[in-house]
């Protein structure tokens, strides 16, 4: 399921998402757990405005995830 949060601008999203994919792939960890945690990093992008700047830390998507 997707993360349910209060988005301010989807600018970025669908980048955030594919950018934390493809680094959790490159780190050989499972599947399931890069698809997780891309969700993350695309539903928390939405919660800022502009791109770079809205694009999540790790370590906010792996709090996101432990909420």
């Amino acid at each position: 399921p997707t993360p349910e949060v209060e988005e301010i601008d989807s600018v970025a999203a669908g980048d955030a998402f594919n950018g934390v994919l493809a680094a959790y792939l490159a780190e050989n960890l499972t599947l399931e757990k890069a698809i997780k945690a891309a969700n993350a990093a695309g539903a928390l992008t939405t919660t800022k405005r502009g791109a770079q700047e809205a694009l999540p830390t790790r370590k906010e998507i792996e709090d996101f995830l432990q909420d």
